[in-house]
Order: structure tokens, then sequence, then C-alpha cells
């Protein structure tokens, strides 16, 4: 059975490789009638308008983090519409991010690939995950800070699980896991095609099968961009060790 990485101090226990990580890089409705609220200026850790859109080509790792076979076909995410939600009573803009392939046409309409959008939005405290929607709907709403901004190394938060892949949910997690995010840099050297990015980590943990193993996700955000890549990462509780699994990297964006 699925289970969620809410055991603070068994998580103490668990001391993070970050030096292995240096070695890859170094309650929302739609309402048409009411008018969202104008833009507030400050620094966004990313940028949210429809159209913008990020593209990423997997590699898969060796356990080590050598390696590094590229998969044939991009993947990403694309920003393709707004709604109005009500979070604490306050009018909130939100974006649909949506998963999508190189042509970039949004997944709300292939049969057996559908998965529908995640709701994000962003204000002077960072970026949050405020619910998911399929069919033009939203199915949950909440309202979860997943990368807060400025970042704090070491301070954790908890929510839903974001994406975790371009490839979508392929863990079937379910929309209400609720999981943990941590900062664990906010200045690491992550190399793409793109060129080098100095960005803030946060680590995220998707599946939690204990006492076999860990599934979790390293997001590396460089403010101003978004998510320049990520790195996934399984740990063997028997073995006390982690193993790499894939890395994600980007390679072309659109952003205004």
């Amino acid at each position: 059975m699925q289970k969620l990485i809410m055991k603070g101090n068994a998580m103490k226990k668990i001391t993070i490789i970050y030096f292995a990580l240096a070695t890859l890089i170094i309650t929302g409705c739609k309402d048409k009638s009411v008018e969202p609220l104008p833009p507030v200026q400050y620094d966004t850790l990313m940028p949210l308008s429809v159209g913008n859109y990020w593209l990423y080509r997997e590699y898969e790792l060796n356990s080590d983090g050598s390696g590094g076979t590229p998969s044939q076909w991009k993947f990403g995410f694309i920003i393709d519409d707004t709604l109005t939600q009500i979070i604490n009573g306050e009018r909130i803009l939100s974006y649909k991010l949506f998963n999508c392939g190189e042509e970039l046409e949004p997944y709300y309409d292939k049969p057996g690939s559908f998965e529908g959008s995640k709701i994000i939005y962003q204000n002077r405290n960072g970026l949050y995950y405020s619910g998911n929607e399929k069919y033009d709907m939203v199915k949950m709403s909440f309202n979860d800070l997943i990368f807060p901004y400025p970042a704090e190394k070491g301070k954790s938060t908890n929510g839903h699980v974001f994406y975790y892949s371009t490839l979508g949910n392929y863990s079937n997690v379910l929309d209400e896991v609720i999981t943990q995010y941590t900062c664990v840099s906010t200045d690491s050297l992550f190399t793409t095609p793109l060129g080098d990015f100095r960005c803030i980590v946060f680590k995220m943990a998707y599946t939690d099968f204990e006492p076999l193993y860990r599934d979790e996700v390293y997001y590396f955000v460089k403010p101003g961009l978004g998510i320049v890549g990520m790195i996934e990462m399984v740990y063997h509780y028997s073995l006390k060790k982690y193993s790499y699994l894939r890395k994600t990297l980007l390679t072309d964006y659109k952003i205004k």
C-alpha cells in the first residue's frame, strides 16, 4: 500500500547524499463573469502566462548516476488556460499546466493519455499547487505552497503530489496523496543542453513502499525561468542507499 512521507523523525535519520547530485550537475471554479485581479509585480520563481512551455529530454541513468541514455522524444509542460479561484476569500488568477509533447498539444483530449491539468499560481511567497482538473472541470481544490520563494535550505512544506515526470503520472499516484517538499539547496549548478543554471533544489517523494523503497524527484528551479531539470532517485531501505533512475534536462522553452 502506498504510504505518505510524513514521518518526520524517521526522515531526519536518513542522510541525503547531497554530493551525489553534484556528480551529475556539478476552491476553484472557472467563472467567466469574474474579472481576475491584475498581476502583482514581484520576483517570480516560474513565469506564468498562457502559451508558456518547457520541453525536456529524459536520460536513463545507471544506479551510480553514470551513463545517460537519451530518450528519442521530448516531453514537457505547457500553460494552456487560466481560471479564477476563490482562495481564503481572495480571487486568484490561476493557470492550467498540462503535460505535452514536442507538438505542444496539451494532453487534455488524447485517448489513453489524458490526465487533465495541475492548477498553479504564485505570489510573493512562492509557487502554489492549488488543484487539478479534468475535462475543463475542477476535480480537487487545495492551496499547497510547494516551492517557497525566497527559499530556505532545510525548510519543508506539505502538499499534494505535483508532476514528478514529463511523462505524466506513470506511478499512478492517487490525487489525495500528501507528501513533503524540502529545499535541499539554494544555489546548485545544473547543466543542461541550453547551458548552466544556478538553481534552487526542492526534493519531493512521490511513492513510499517502506520497508522496500521510496521514489524521490529533485526539482532544479531557476528563478525567473522555472524548472530546468529533474533527477529521479530511489532509496532502498534495506541497503540504506540511493540509486539513480533518470534525469530530465530542459531543451526548449518559451516564456513571456
